[in-house]
């Protein structure tokens, strides 16, 4: 596999003659297709990508996303444009919610354009609560031989905003599934290193991404006073949303780390997560602290530069990132110093570009597909 894309285009403030003029350029230099990434506290509208993807010469897509990342530089008002040197086969699912056989009719298109062997990169909306059964039933008909990476997209203070969009139109609740090879697997990734304070705690009700008791008792009280404990700060009703994001949930996995599931509101007595979380589950209170991110980040750079495949990483000009936007709120001014943890341990020459995203996407060990939280996935050759 050649190097996969033709360039990167990144700008720190993305208007619509800024990402118009890069979209050109890209073209321009040869792209088959050109992925456009959106950061959400940007100028530039997905509105305005339906029109610009039918009057483009190669196929154009476009996703929303919390912030966009390109080596050192990462920016919320920003995009990333990315141009392919190859004609990417790729499938947009206006709905991840649909009915269950129309969803495997959907992606069956693409398994027959590309296989189940190699590579393939995904966005879906981040913020719906399908987006587990859909990652489900992408991993049904896709199977475990093809590698996956991908992120939740969308816009984190607006879930009813558009998130994805290409020549038909804008969509939310939506996904584009698009391969990168049918020959070759990514090497990818994915690292959090963090423990648990307290739990574990059984789910007693339950519905979707929204946790409403926690051994049989409001999960905000079960949460408050576990949390109080733990840091010695009182924690009530009036300040838990402050902090919600450093004490994420996990569940216990066979031979893996835990699977987080970020807190990202508070709805009465209940506590909205990010990736559903099932009645009867046990779920541990974790916690994120600077250090343990940090060096989070030095770890995974460290062991995915090890995974490289030595005979062809020369041809690789990028390293793929996805890395969750809880880290980076709760890191705030930090977040630099995990950037720069990564890049310290890539192969020179090599540069990120990627996204800070709501949800992470990556195979497990045994090949299962699993939306991730506050996890740092990096893919590459």
């Amino acid at each position: 596999m050649t190097a996969i894309f033709t360039n990167i285009e990144y700008t720190d403030e993305a208007t619509k003659e800024r990402v118009v003029s890069l979209i050109e350029h890209t073209v321009n230099n040869g792209a088959q297709y050109v992925l456009v990434l959106i950061g959400c506290q940007s100028t530039f509208r997905i509105e305005s990508i339906p029109e610009l993807a039918l009057a483009s010469p190669v196929p154009l897509n476009a996703c929303v996303i919390p912030g966009v990342i390109f080596g050192e530089y990462y920016s919320y008002k920003g995009a990333l444009i990315l141009g392919f040197i190859h004609p990417i086969c790729s499938l947009l699912i206006p709905d991840i919610a649909a009915d269950h056989d129309l969803l495997c009719q959907q992606l069956q298109q693409f398994v027959v354009t590309n296989g189940t062997l190699g590579s393939a990169a995904i966005f879906v909306d981040g913020l719906s609560s399908a987006v587990e059964p859909f990652i489900a039933t992408v991993y049904e008909n896709l199977g475990s031989d093809r590698v996956l990476i991908g992120a939740g997209v969308g816009d984190i203070n607006n879930r009813f905003n558009y998130c994805v969009a290409n020549e038909l139109g804008c969509f939310r609740n939506a996904a584009i599934l698009f391969c990168l090879s049918n020959d070759v697997k990514l090497q990818v990734e994915g690292k959090h290193d963090l423990s648990h304070i307290a739990g574990p705690y059984l789910v007693t009700e339950a519905s979707e991404n929204v946790i409403h008791c926690l051994n049989y008792q409001p999960a905000t009280d079960v949460f408050c006073d576990a949390i109080s404990t733990a840091s010695g700060i009182d924690i009530n009703t009036d300040n838990i949303e402050e902090h919600i994001h450093c004490y994420p949930f996990g569940l216990k996995q066979l031979d893996e780390e835990y699977l987080v599931r970020d807190i990202i509101a508070v709805k009465g007595h209940s506590l909205v997560c990010v990736g559903n979380v099932a009645e009867n589950s046990l779920v541990y209170i974790l916690h994120a602290t600077k250090d343990k991110l940090i060096s989070a980040a030095n770890d995974a750079g460290a062991q995915f530069a090890a995974k490289l495949q030595r005979d062809i990483v020369g041809e690789m000009q990028y390293v793929v990132l996805v890395d969750c936007i809880s880290r980076a709120l709760f890191l705030h001014d930090d977040y630099q110093l995990e950037l720069d943890a990564i890049n310290a341990q890539l192969p020179s020459g090599k540069k990120l570009a990627g996204v800070l995203s709501i949800g992470e996407i990556k195979n497990t060990s045994q090949g299962a597909i699993q939306f991730l939280n506050k996890t740092i996935v990096l893919g590459g050759l």
